[in-house]
């Protein structure tokens, strides 16, 4: 009884799934909640790009009353799994935010605005039940600098030992919306290996 116990735990602990370095060797790096995606990940992915971003020469030097303003551009979800995307962009925005450097824009955004309330106070405009005086003016809103945007891909490969590797790949951009140029980009991976009965979707 004792015996089949152990072997038990002894299994449970060989599929249970880890991080790995994501080369040929397998190096483990740690064991992983799931194959899917768990907010630990998007944690650190998002501590990582906030990083990058804020040490990069393009916006290293700028000053906090010089801050720019992001739009939220559109985040693909390329992977099987149900993913709120919002998950990693929010603790981005809002750590950029924090930075002093940033500020947000809910006026404006891929697929619609974050907050429609921008747009709902101006048509109370000539409504006689408000005083017009405290009404959103015209010419107010601010228009975005930048725009973040991106996808999230996921691979799956079969390997040798019969377990399967997951690769994801989280790709952000922030295009400046005046050149259409990109002046910060970065990606990157996070790979699990496990049983391939284990869900990832």
């Amino acid at each position: 009884m004792a015996f089949a116990a152990s072997l038990v735990l002894v299994l449970g602990a060989c599929t249970k799934p880890v991080y790995t370095d994501g080369t040929a060797a397998q190096v483990k790096q740690g064991d992983a909640l799931t194959l899917g995606l768990d907010r630990e990940d998007f944690e650190k992915t998002a501590e990582t790009m906030i990083s990058s971003m804020l040490s990069d020469p393009a916006f290293a030097n700028i000053k906090p009353g010089q801050r720019k303003v992001i739009a939220m551009g559109r985040v693909v979800n390329d992977t099987p799994q149900r993913i709120d995307t919002e998950k990693l962009t929010a603790k981005i925005t809002t750590a950029l935010r924090r930075s002093g450097k940033f500020v947000l824009t809910s006026a404006v955004a891929a697929g619609g605005a974050l907050d429609s309330m921008s747009e709902d106070v101006r048509e109370l405009r000539d409504n006689e039940e408000f005083n017009q005086k405290t009404i959103a003016k015209k010419g107010t809103l601010v228009s975005p600098d930048f725009s973040l945007a991106g996808k999230i891909r996921q691979d799956n490969v079969k390997l040798s030992n019969g377990k399967t590797q997951v690769e994801y790949f989280f790709l952000l951009r922030l295009t400046d919306l005046n050149s259409g140029l990109v002046y910060w980009e970065d990606e990157q991976t996070i790979n699990k290996t496990g049983s391939d009965k284990s869900v990832t979707w």
